[in-house]
């Protein structure tokens, strides 16, 4: 598959309108109320799209994993019934970063692993993605984690070039898709501009973790290092932000909430954070990570070392997102660095 082809601004505007027309497209967009400021959004019109963007808060997962998801519906009728809540409509995600589209691809790994979760990869097959490149910030270190170039589960993709988009053609749903477009042949000019994109993105690239993954993954499982989480857990809020803007975390909490009659309710599944003081609580009172910097530390094995062993590659895209949305202004790259620096001080 793979073909190159080119796709003018033009012609990008006429094929969102008429994918929009088609069927639901969620993409980047601007905030209505923080302009300049982009996040994944069901789409009304092309004009919408916001293709040239660093990085949203909330990664795409959102798409295929809401926030908040209703899992079924009761009533406590005789005898009581339960209705699943099943959306089935086909969509369209637009403008997946490649360390978005890796982050994708984990969490079907991830999901998959039994017991396999249902809801997801129900999403997923209802869904057709477009992935496009981007020009990373100071906070980007996706070189270091494999996914700076990354094609997974794409079926278009895209990158800017002087006459438009060259277009990779990855899939037979991709090519399915061009059947809306006006697309061209690609020149050997415009594969030239497509490399010297990518070459000027790995040069922006300037964060980086000071070890290999096995490397870092050694480190966390023998070396204690109690100190230095206590001190990170000393400026931690727990808030969670860390987790709810990761592309990689997949924990979620499950409640009923009732009618205002109690005749009936949802049942609702919610993202969850394992940096929250109640998250390893369980009945009888006991909490496992009650004391902070035992999440803060569980944070990072969790990232580099457990979902490491278990999947062959660490839980992280390197997007950085965690970093720009710490309330305490800890930088995922730095204490990385910093735990590595401290174990290979003491050998």
């Amino acid at each position: 598959m793979a073909a190159e082809l080119l796709m003018t601004p033009y012609a990008m505007d006429r094929f969102m309108g008429r994918l929009i027309a088609e069927g639901p497209v969620m993409g980047p967009r601007d905030r209505r109320v923080q302009p300049g400021f982009v996040k994944f959004e069901w789409l009304s019109s092309a004009d919408e799209l916001v293709l040239e963007y660093t990085t949203t808060t909330i990664p795409p997962k959102k798409a295929f994993f809401p926030p908040r998801q209703p899992l079924f519906e009761f009533e406590l009728s005789e005898p009581p019934t339960i209705t699943a809540v099943q959306e089935a409509t086909p969509f369209t995600l637009v403008g997946v970063h490649p360390c978005d589209l890796a982050g994708l691809s984990m969490l079907d790994d991830a999901y998959a692993r039994e017991p396999a979760e249902a809801c997801w990869p129900a999403a997923r097959a209802r869904a057709r993605v477009i992935g496009v490149d981007c020009l990373p910030d100071e906070y980007c270190f996706c070189f270091a984690m494999n996914t700076c170039n990354s094609r997974e589960g794409a079926d278009l993709f895209l990158t800017p070039i002087a006459r438009g988009y060259l277009v990779e053609v990855l899939t037979e749903a991709g090519e399915e898709m061009l059947r809306l477009s006006d697309v061209e042949d690609a020149e050997d000019e415009d594969r030239s501009q497509a490399q010297a994109f990518r070459r000027d993105k790995g040069n922006r690239l300037s964060a980086s973790i000071d070890a290999s993954p096995e490397e870092f993954a050694e480190i966390l499982e023998t070396q204690e290092l109690g100190e230095l989480w206590r001190e990170i857990a000393g400026r931690c809020y727990s808030c969670g932000s860390c987790n709810t803007t990761c592309p990689t975390c997949f924990c979620f909490d499950i409640n009923d909430e009732f009618d205002l009659g109690l005749t009936g309710g949802q049942r609702v599944r919610t993202w969850d954070s394992c940096q929250l003081q109640e998250f390893a609580l369980v009945a009888g009172g006991h909490n496992f990570r009650r004391i902070r910097w035992q999440r803060v530390r569980h944070r990072w094995h969790r990232k580099f070392l457990y979902l490491y062993r278990t999947f062959g590659r660490p839980y992280c895209t390197g997007c950085g997102r965690c970093s720009r949305a710490c309330t305490a202004d800890i930088n995922i790259v730095d204490v990385s660095n910093e735990v590595i620096a401290r174990a290979r001080g003491r050998v």
